[in-house]
């Protein structure tokens, strides 16, 4: 008895191999192509569910498995990683992007666990984009788009209306909320807008440093954001344009803490 104990208890910590050396880590972003593949995964197939959904570094290749029973054990993803190297060629390197609806890969901004991390199948496929955004898994350089022509155009109208009425240059007071900051924080912000796209240059209070970023502006009054800041902090997340040139935007930080932010209107 002593001795089958030992056998397993050896094949636990020499044989079973780590799930943390298979998990991602870097800049990753996906396309609307790697997004639909994505939420194609989560959706599950049958009776089957998100089991692993492993990507290249480079974001080029992606493949995922499913799980044949509702609840399951993660697989040997060292052999997952294997078999999405040879078909994806080229030399190149496949990583754990997520485990069941859990977003795994270490950007510096998704947590890896935890709520803000797990995705609904139920998403849609602009939601999901968005929330893929609050994660930092999106180039905020990338539109919310349709594969239909007619409505690609359409966006781009709507864009170009949104930019001319709401084009902005100089200074706006903002009103701030980062949890870890035990009182609002109000200051202003500097923008310079041209070609659907932004910078935003925010001090922070106490001494604490300054943040630089960038904004992206995007049909129907939607958009992303996204700060990095000189005492080694960051944030991302979306935002929205109203009436007046006003500004509200969410997201959170590098350690999963809610930021939430308001932008005086146009005077």
């Amino acid at each position: 008895m002593k001795k089958n104990i030992i056998i397993v208890l050896f094949y636990f910590i020499f044989l079973t191999p780590s799930l943390s050396e298979t998990i991602g880590e870097g800049e990753l972003k996906l396309t609307d192509r790697k997004i639909k593949y994505f939420k194609k995964y989560l959706s599950g197939k049958g009776n089957t569910k998100p089991g692993t959904f492993l990507i290249t570094t480079d974001g080029s290749y992606a493949t995922f498995w499913y799980c044949p029973v509702a609840q399951c054990a993660v697989g040997n993803e060292k052999i997952y990683i294997k078999k999405c190297e040879i078909s994806a060629g080229n030399g190149k390197k496949c990583k754990v992007f997520a485990r069941t609806r859990y977003i795994k890969w270490k950007n510096g901004i998704n947590p890896g666990k935890g709520k803000a991390s797990k995705i609904s199948s139920k998403l849609s496929f602009e939601d999901l984009k968005l929330k893929l955004t609050e994660l930092g898994f999106v180039d905020n350089k990338l539109s919310l788009s349709s594969n239909k022509k007619t409505d690609t155009t359409k966006q781009k109208k709507e864009s170009k209306k949104i930019v001319k009425k709401y084009e902005l240059k100089g200074e706006r007071s903002i009103a701030l909320s980062w949890d870890g900051y035990d009182s609002l924080i109000a200051g202003t912000v500097n923008f310079d807008e041209s070609d659907y796209k932004g910078n935003i240059d925010l001090p922070l209070p106490n001494n604490d440093g300054i943040c630089e970023g960038t904004y992206s502006l995007q049909a129907g009054g939607k958009g992303t954001w996204q700060i990095a800041c000189t005492n080694n902090m960051g944030a991302a997340g979306t935002l929205k344009w109203i009436k007046e040139g006003g500004v509200t935007g969410i997201g959170r930080d590098h350690n999963d803490k809610k930021v939430k932010f308001t932008v005086s209107k146009k005077s």
